[in-house]
């Protein structure tokens, strides 16, 4: 383990990074995971009773100095955050919000790609770093206001994020839903090689990109009360996606939604129209990446899958369904919770 303390703005940080063994079924090349411990002793994380000296996150193997980047980002005033855990609906929230946040402009919305121009992903250079723009630099480019979107859990989040209060927008999902989405996903870009069963393994012993799971979602179930986070579910937004869209509108200070409005809004997001999409659906331009991304993506790859609440159920065996159940209890236990205080009380 090195450890590396430096002082900045009379504020120390301290990061660890060390590297675990990846299992050999996990994610090869340039996947392999280290686990990075990044720690700003002045942070202005409104939770109490969190240590976050002792808070990690397994990262993929790249530069230290694009997580210090991503870290030290200068941030505006009316930036809005998307932040989700990695098939937790993050494309389908970030549509709803863009649109919300730009007079739901739908030509726009159906023109310009919302990844690579209406919505950047801020540490994809961390996860790939021979990427030839960094999106760091790429937002900077951006009109105000800008909805950015990012997987890190709260404690690696921009440093400004916190202090300047923007708003944040967290979406969550069962983990178990997000375990086979995230399988597909990886097995669909040719970067894994795995059983289903293997793979709930690893993400139960955090070894894959944005583990452990728990932490980063009770992190902000835990600041759903603060003025500056909304949180809301893949659960939630499957029973009542309009409801969703008013309270979020609400959120964001824009004016009513009118009925028009909102059943525009529900035509747009729909799955099919969301699926056919191909300013959202990344599934063509995945499958015909070039260097340096360069997947090697399989002939049934799709990027927006199902859509569907509890479709593990088709997939996950019993004995690992078993086995993420008592890991769900164990986990939520010490908070005196249960997956229905989180995904059903919204």
């Amino acid at each position: 383990m090195v450890k590396h303390t430096e002082n900045v703005d009379n504020a120390t940080r301290t990061y660890e990074m060390r590297e675990i063994q990846p299992v050999s079924h996990i994610i090869a090349n340039s996947f392999k995971s280290k686990i990075l411990q990044m720690t700003n002793k002045n942070h202005q994380i409104p939770l109490e009773f969190v240590d976050w000296s002792k808070r990690w996150c397994t990262v993929p193997a790249g530069s230290k100095q694009h997580y210090e980047n991503f870290y030290e980002t200068e941030l505006r005033e009316d930036d809005v955050f998307v932040v989700t855990f990695p098939k937790s609906g993050t494309t389908w929230i970030q549509e709803a919000l863009w649109l919300l946040t730009n007079a739901l402009d739908f030509e726009k919305a159906k023109t310009e790609d919302l990844h690579s121009q209406r919505s950047l992903f801020l540490e994809f250079k961390c996860l790939h770093p021979d990427t030839i723009k960094d999106p760091l630099t790429k937002s900077q480019e951006m009109t105000s206001p800008r909805l950015l979107k990012s997987h890190m859990p709260a404690h690696l989040l921009p440093r400004q994020l916190w202090e300047k209060k923007n708003k944040i927008i967290y979406c969550a999902r069962n983990p178990k839903d997000v375990i086979v989405s995230l399988y597909h996903f990886q097995r669909g870009l040719g970067t894994l090689q795995a059983s289903l069963d293997e793979f709930v393994e690893d993400f139960i012993n955090s070894e894959m990109s944005y583990t452990p799971f728990w932490s980063h979602v009770l992190d902000f179930w835990q600041l759903r009360q603060e003025p500056n986070v909304f949180f809301t579910s893949y659960e939630e937004m499957q029973r009542n996606l309009s409801q969703v869209l008013v309270k979020l509108n609400d959120f964001l200070g824009k004016p009513p939604l009118t009925e028009t409005d909102l059943s525009n809004l529900l035509n747009h997001l729909n799955f099919q129209n969301m699926r056919s999409n191909q300013t959202v659906n990344l599934s063509k331009a995945l499958a015909h990446s070039t260097k340096p991304l360069r997947f090697n993506v399989q002939s049934e790859f799709r990027f927006i899958r199902r859509g569907i609440v509890g479709s593990y159920k088709d997939e996950l065996s019993i004995e690992s369904q078993n086995k993420l159940d008592k890991w769900t209890e164990e986990y939520l236990g010490r908070f005196n919770l249960n997956l229905s205080d989180i995904f059903d009380s919204l």
